[in-house]
């Protein structure tokens, strides 16, 4: 396969996905996973982060393993979860659309449409929360070069530049007050951890 027909059958690929955006309305369902899936990666993280602190958690590699294993349980639940939704809420509408206009809509580029938006937007879901959740966990592979109090600092200062990201993107996108938007993440930031201080008094 040369050059060429590489070109166009990208191009032809880009084109049948842009016409499944126009038909399964994707992007603009994207936007709003991103924020709320990218918040709950954060807001779960830094929950995780704070209870390993509070109960004195100093190992690395414990905090690693634990917080690992909530951004797999993260991305699982976000691509089942999604795909699940999606997929049963949109074979609704396309029998809806059956008996509507009297015809049998299996095998037509509108059937394809939402198959292809049920698995991008559960994919995207998944993944934007487990990255989400990933990228506070960082500083702790460097744990055998860092303090673990500079691990977990360094992890909740990612934590918060993640929530004042999100708060620009939701911002922009609803072209409202950007500070608004950024105070309101960072406060459920601070929210969670005032709660979570609160595990210190447990007896």
């Amino acid at each position: 396969m040369n050059n060429n027909t590489l070109k166009v059958s990208f191009a032809e690929y880009i084109a049948k996905v842009k016409t499944y955006n126009k038909i399964a309305g994707i992007s603009q369902i994207t936007r709003r996973y991103v924020a709320i899936n990218g918040f709950d990666g954060v807001i779960t993280m830094l929950g995780v982060l704070l209870g390993n602190y509070v109960v004195g958690a100093r190992e690395y590699k414990h905090i690693i393993i634990s917080g690992s294993a909530v951004c797999i349980s993260l991305m699982i639940s976000g691509v089942w979860s999604v795909y699940n939704s999606e997929s049963s809420e949109r074979a609704k509408d396309m029998r809806e659309l059956e008996m509507s206009t009297l015809h049998v809509l299996t095998g037509t580029i509108i059937a394809k449409a939402q198959r292809f938006a049920s698995i991008v937007l559960a994919a995207l879901n998944g993944f934007t929360a487990g990255i989400s959740a990933f990228i506070p966990l960082v500083p702790f592979f460097f744990g055998k070069y860092l303090q673990i109090n500079v691990c977990y600092y360094s992890g909740a200062f990612l934590a918060f530049l993640l929530l004042i990201g999100n708060g620009i993107f939701l911002g922009k996108n609803s072209k409202r007050n950007l500070l608004i938007s950024i105070l309101k993440m960072v406060l459920a930031g601070v929210f969670c951890v005032a709660l979570g201080y609160l595990l210190e008094f447990i007896d």
